[in-house]
Order: structure tokens, then sequence, then C-alpha cells
């Protein structure tokens, strides 16, 4: 990648954008995708009989996150 001087912000942030139809955009779109958090379970909405049945399924899946229980009256 060559060395650029900008006298301005303006300047280097309009250097930034590459012109539409650049083949270069896939490989920043891919790599901007990369950064994002992956889903962890299948998109959709699921119906369970109990609550333990959805909260066994939540486990299974990864995500958990219930919080500690703390007994009431006790400094945190």
């Amino acid at each position: 990648m060559p060395v650029q001087k900008f006298r301005t912000f303006e300047e280097a942030r309009r250097a930034l954008w590459a012109p539409a139809g650049d083949p270069c955009l896939l490989e920043r779109m891919r790599r901007l995708g990369e950064l994002g958090p992956r889903p962890s379970s299948r998109p959709g909405v699921y119906r369970f009989r109990t609550i333990g049945d959805a909260k066994r399924a939540k486990h299974a899946a990864g995500e958990v996150t219930e919080p500690a229980l703390v007994p009431r009256g006790t400094p945190t």
C-alpha cells in the first residue's frame, strides 16, 4: 500500500472511500463481517411446553445468561 500525504482531514476522509464497483469492496465487507459476533443458535421462534424445557434448550445452545442469585438482605 503506497504512502499518501494529505493537507486536510477532509482529503484523508475522502481517500478512505472506494468507488462503486471497486473489487476491493467485497473483501472489505468480508473483513467487517468477521468482526461481529457469530449467531449462537438457529434463527426463529421456538415453543416449549415448560420453562424447564426452554432453559434446558437455552443451556444446550450455550446461551445461558442467568445472573448469580444473591439472597435478599445480604450486603453486596
